[in-house]
């Protein structure tokens, strides 16, 4: 079976990356898809410097285990974690590395930060709903202190789970825009980051989603592919439903190929 990797939705065409007897492969998500989970979840290894690793350690009832996650590159991203990757430092310091607010819904908003190279797609990948870019760096060093000193001194997150994006798909866009000018306002204020200031503008990242109505969380896909957003990949089922699937929860389970009317049977 396809053992899934991970799941993006940083593109139009939302994919799961796979691992099958060895070789990987990318499988993207558009028109009519039908498969389920596995009940079982194993290690999906690390990525290292280019390519997958199986787990050495056949970890199974979990995502990543602890060893796996530690050697995984995405530390370097996610925590500024060097330790493993020392000649990524010189090429990542060449690069500008931006902190930005996400709103999600009228009354959450997030800290984060990302390569201005790679911006719109983090927004993406999140499921933004507006979002800007508040303060520019050269390079990482100075980036990771300064995101946690703006997370430990605004009215602001460092993530936020799928469930409670689901619960936001429906907001006041008015105060939700009211709530992340208002934070942007606090930091253009702090004179301390004066040199390091970006355009903060308000995008809208709305355009970028599926319209959906009503949907309903399932943990299989089975219909009409509508798009992702952040985690959330939408489909509709045979009757016009909209339904929605969480893929990061996916992620360390296996695809389960399954005929069309089996699985429209667990829709009707």
């Amino acid at each position: 079976m396809k053992h899934i990797l991970s799941f993006s939705s940083a593109s139009e065409r939302p994919r799961l990356s796979l691992r099958e007897d060895g070789s990987n492969e990318e499988l993207e998500l558009y028109g009519e898809q039908y498969f389920s989970f596995s009940p079982s979840r194993a290690c999906i290894g690390y990525k290292g410097d280019g390519e997958w690793h199986s787990c050495a350690n056949r970890a199974v009832n979990m995502r990543q285990c602890p060893q796996c996650q530690y050697k995984d590159i995405a530390r370097i991203y996610t925590v500024g974690d060097f330790s493993l990757y020392p000649h990524m430092h010189e090429t990542l310091a060449r690069e500008k590395y931006i902190i930005y607010l996400a709103q999600f819904g009228a009354d959450i908003t997030k800290v984060g930060l990302t390569r201005r190279s790679r911006l719109n797609e983090r927004w993406r990948e999140q499921g933004a709903d507006f979002a800007a870019a508040i303060l520019e760096f050269d390079g990482p060093d100075d980036a990771y202190p300064a995101e946690q000193l703006l997370q430990s001194s605004l009215d602001v997150v460092g993530a936020v789970r799928a469930s409670q994006k689901f619960k936001r798909l429906h907001f006041d866009k008015a105060k939700a825009k009211a709530k992340l000018a208002k934070t942007i306002q606090i930091v253009q204020s702090d004179l301390k980051f004066d040199s390091y200031r970006a355009e903060c503008e308000v995008k809208d990242m709305l355009g970028h989603y599926p319209a959906v109505s009503n949907p309903e969380p399932v943990d299989f896909v089975g219909g009409k592919i509508l798009g992702a957003k952040g985690a959330w990949l939408f489909f509709e089922g045979p009757s016009g439903q909209h339904y929605g699937s969480d893929m990061h929860m996916q992620v360390g389970h296996f695809i389960e190929k399954k005929a069309e009317t089996a699985l429209a049977q667990q829709i009707l």
